[in-house]
């Protein structure tokens, strides 16, 4: 067998990860509770739009934000997120994503954000920081087999005593995929 490394990342940093990540990346709690509020109103178009911009601008893509509301509708982000959420809560997350980044303009990556704040015990990002440095391709399948990867992490991390148990029961899948990324981005 031949294994090339490209990560390590033991059990006991992902509380560290965790923190200085949202001090990166802050607003993830907010972004959550739109998501849930969002799939309650039951993705009124308008409400399903101003998600999208806020997402976007969470992940730092300002200058995709303009080019998808101005082609795609209201109702067109609508009908993708909402039948993105149903694909990824009956187990088909890859193909949520793949419907979300079916969206003009959106790609897998700003689609994968759209569905980890719709469903964040279920998706996580796979952006081209993960991309290029772990070497997952910019599919369906390459989304799938990330997201094999943080659940049996997570697995893992929820049976360690390198964390109290409290918190590793608290951890989701999405929190892995942020260890991860905070990891590669070296804070």
């Amino acid at each position: 067998m031949v294994s090339f490394v490209r990560l390590e990342l033991t059990l006991g940093e992902v509380k560290g990860l965790l923190e200085r990540h949202a001090k990166n990346y802050p607003g993830s709690a907010a972004l959550e509770a739109a998501g849930r509020s969002l799939v309650k109103g039951n993705f009124d178009p308008q409400a399903s739009a101003a998600f999208v911009r806020r997402v976007c601008e969470w992940g730092r893509g300002h200058r995709i934000i303009g080019r998808v509301l101005r082609d795609n509708s209201a109702g067109e982000i609508s009908g993708a997120l909402r039948c993105g959420h149903e694909l990824a809560l009956a187990g088909r997350i890859a193909e949520g994503v793949a419907r979300i980044s079916g969206l003009e303009r959106l790609g897998q990556s700003f689609a994968s954000k759209q569905l980890r704040f719709l469903a964040p015990h279920r998706a996580v990002i796979l952006d081209a920081v993960i991309r290029s440095n772990l070497g997952y391709p910019e599919t369906q399948d390459g989304y799938d087999e990330f997201l094999g990867d943080c659940q049996t992490l997570l697995v893992h991390a929820q049976a360690t005593e390198a964390l109290d148990v409290g918190y590793r029961e608290s951890l989701r899948v999405c929190d892995i995929e942020a260890a991860v990324f905070a990891k590669i981005q070296g804070y």
